[in-house]
């Protein structure tokens, strides 16, 4: 089984991404699955020109030339795809959604109903793969995530994609310190990305209640407020010194 995943934070190795994809990846290793990462950020990937070219004039081939052929190959072969990407402004970051639109070839013009449903049909291959989404993000409520996972649901419907699970991780700027301050809760979070690369490789599906050990706050919402404001306020006057000095 290939497992194949996307990180498209701008911080690459080092995000808060990455911390929690990294271990998930492991857990798909543990259940016997090969796996792979791309770093979405710093890939040449154009925007959409909505041309149809890769539907009318190169049947399953897109016109520019970049970074997307290579990626769309990686997916064909994938039995189960990852999608990790911080929350910005309630969605995915935009090189996620520059490499998501380029997904266009892998499907044919025609419309035909499925399940009751208008869709175009898969070019290549109908059979189901499966989708992972992992996200996190600076607030402290789960219902950031909501119009993010609701786009990602209709992009696995439409691309014959099963949704074995989310891991979504509130408070993600605090996953550094949490590692210091409060390590057993930080492992907590670990332990669940591992365990849900393994059920999903091993299961099909990753369990409601590693989903939750995930998600589980680290601190109440007074504390998390006045962390947060306390670090940026130190931040902003680090940078107010460099500044004069």
């Amino acid at each position: 089984m290939k497992v194949l995943a996307f990180n498209s934070s701008p911080r690459k190795k080092h995000s808060n991404t990455d911390r929690l994809l990294l271990p998930f990846l492991e857990g798909a290793r543990e259940a016997g699955a090969e796996t792979e990462l791309v770093y979405l950020y710093g890939k040449k990937i154009k925007p959409c020109l909505g041309c149809f070219d890769c539907w009318l004039k190169t049947p399953g081939v897109c016109i520019q030339k970049d970074d997307e052929a290579a990626l769309l190959e990686k997916m064909k072969e994938a039995d189960i795809r990852v999608f990790a990407t911080p929350l910005y402004v309630f969605g995915m970051t935009a090189q996620m959604k520059l490499f998501i639109d380029r997904i266009v070839p892998i499907a044919e013009p025609f419309i035909v109903l499925k399940n009751g449903h208008c869709t175009h049909p898969y070019r290549y291959s109908e059979k189901e793969r499966g989708m992972v989404v992992i996200s996190n993000c600076g607030f402290h409520e789960l219902d950031n995530f909501d119009e993010m996972m609701a786009h990602f649901r209709v992009i696995a419907k439409h691309g014959r994609m099963k949704m074995m699970g989310a891991l979504l991780r509130p408070e993600g700027e605090f996953l550094a310190f949490a590692e210091k301050l409060m390590p057993d809760k930080a492992k907590a979070v670990y332990d669940a990305a591992r365990e849900a690369g393994r059920q999903a490789v091993k299961k099909g599906a990753i369990s409601e209640e590693v989903q939750k050990t995930f998600s589980a706050p680290f601190m109440p919402i007074e504390a998390f407020l006045q962390g947060a404001n306390a670090y940026f306020k130190s931040l902003m006057e680090q940078n107010a010194q460099k500044t004069t000095g």
